[in-house]
């Protein structure tokens, strides 16, 4: 009889499993919970152009109008330092180092597309350590997995600067057809660096060589193509993420378009795309933010924003489902400014506020993404 009992209740066991398969049962999204909303303290912030969270989750550094740099506690919101910086410089795309240690941007003087550099700064000090000269607009900053290289995407060219000597080992002239570099990723093991262009493409670089591997086109505009009498144009690519664990590449559009390629074979595996109708209306809102995508340590969710760039929404990355509303800036306002990518699973983002009779502010939220 017992032995009966046991085969009965894996049979049960294997009914159960069978009927969550077939009826397409998916997995439960992660919950989200606020860790901190700002700011909190000076400096004021008027319009924020760019974020980014340290890899412990403790600081988050803000960009004000291109201008001020400034350090946030990401757990209470009040302001840290702000790091001086000259009027003439218009400051882009700051990254902390794997170890929090260090703290890039981008920067360019004067106008003149050749007097772009990368500054390096302690984040705890507040200390400018040092620059790296002669870089031509100079706009995307990212650190490789080890903290032993800084890639810096320009327009157009593209460069790998060895932190410990200040120095510029790898360069590209013209690493995208159609000028600027929009965003770019290292793989988790740091041999690959992916690159985002104005030109609709996504290309594979081996690294230290910046050897190119492969380029996959994100297509062509739908509002290029229903507004303009020359025709389709490339849809702009704003943001670029690896999978953890899987070799596969996401990347977003200016239109709200989420695209994802197998890396081995470069073929497309998944696609979240409107439709024209939704793409072209009046109230259409172009999403093109840097740090704007990133995996759920799981793989199993891309997190990025809505269609009109006033929420946060989970893609399933094999259930093909969306979860929209998973985070708003709860006014009408779009996102300015967004990082998900911190290694603690927290995403953090910037919009405006308008109130009747008062100057419009700028506020910005971390909410911490977990997995259930």
């Amino acid at each position: 009889m017992k032995p009966l009992l046991i085969i009965l209740g894996i049979l049960c066991i294997l009914g159960v499993a069978a009927f969550f398969v077939f009826h397409g049962v998916q997995p439960r999204p992660p919950a989200v919970a606020k860790q901190a909303e700002g700011p909190v303290g000076e400096p004021e912030l008027t319009v924020i152009t760019a974020l980014a969270q340290s890899h412990d989750g403790h600081t988050l550094a803000t960009v004000n109008e291109n201008k001020t740099v400034a350090l946030w506690d990401a757990a209470t919101g009040t302001n840290l330092r702000a790091l001086e910086s000259s009027p003439n410089e218009w400051v882009f795309a700051p990254a902390l180092s794997p170890d929090d240690s260090l703290l890039a941007t981008a920067e360019s003087s004067g106008g003149s597309d050749t007097h772009g550099s990368l500054l390096l700064w302690n984040p705890a000090t507040g200390e400018r350590l040092a620059s790296v000269e002669n870089l031509p607009w100079p706009n995307s900053v990212r650190f490789n997995p080890a903290g032993t290289l800084i890639a810096v995407g320009g327009t157009p060219a593209l460069y790998l600067v060895d932190p410990s000597t200040k120095e510029i080992i790898r360069q590209v002239d013209s690493a995208h057809q159609n000028g600027a570099i929009q965003a770019m990723a290292f793989s988790p093991s740091g041999e690959l660096l992916a690159t985002a262009g104005r030109d609709g493409t996504v290309k594979l670089w081996k690294v230290p060589e910046l050897q190119l591997l492969r380029t996959i086109s994100a297509g062509q505009s739908v509002l290029a193509a229903s507004r303009s009498e020359l025709g389709p144009g490339p849809a702009i690519v704003g943001s670029v993420a690896f999978a953890h664990h899987h070799p596969s590449l996401a990347a977003t559009t200016s239109e709200g378009k989420v695209l994802i390629w197998d890396l081995e074979s470069g073929r497309e595996i998944m696609r979240y795309a409107y439709e024209d109708s939704a793409a072209t209306g009046d109230n259409y809102f172009q999403v093109a933010l840097g740090n704007s995508l990133s995996f759920t340590s799981d793989d199993r969710w891309l997190l990025t924003t809505d269609q009109h760039g006033t929420g946060i929404r989970l893609l399933g990355v094999d259930s093909k489902r969306e979860i929209g509303g998973l985070l708003t800036t709860h006014t009408d306002s779009p996102i300015e400014a967004m990082n998900a990518s911190a290694a603690d699973g927290s995403v953090a983002f910037a919009y405006r506020v308008f109130l009747p009779g008062q100057k419009a502010q700028t506020k910005f939220e971390i909410w911490k993404v977990r997995l259930r």
